[in-house]
């Protein structure tokens, strides 16, 4: 099930200043913050990377996943998608251990160049 737009304008809201961008995928939305991947949005729901330098911020979140047999990601509850604080800094942390998405490559040939 598709997520709602409702669910995807809170988010942008509860990130609000992180530079935080959705992409679509599969019907879910996988969430970047400085174009590093830290979780996904599935069934409305906000899953979390979970990686070792994050472990105190996400110890304590429950396990779920993105899809039947993925790896485990912390579940989000509406509780602490209101906790900005913590919020912000579970995000910076996680995306921070992720590479960047890279750039999508240019297509060449010529585009009226005459050559």
């Amino acid at each position: 099930m598709p997520n709602r737009r409702e669910t995807l304008d809170r988010l942008y809201e509860a990130f609000e200043p992180l530079p935080i961008r959705l992409q679509p995928m599969f019907g879910e939305h996988a969430i970047y913050c400085d174009d590093r991947i830290f979780g996904f949005v599935c069934d409305d729901t906000l899953l979390l990377k979970l990686v070792p330098e994050a472990e105190e911020l996400t110890a304590e979140l429950p396990r779920g996943e993105a899809y039947p047999g993925s790896k485990p990601y912390g579940v989000v509850d509406d509780d602490r998608m209101w906790d900005t604080d913590w919020l912000h800094e579970v995000a910076q942390t996680i995306a921070a251990t992720q590479s960047p998405k890279p750039a999508k490559p240019r297509r060449s040939g010529s585009h009226g160049s005459g050559t």
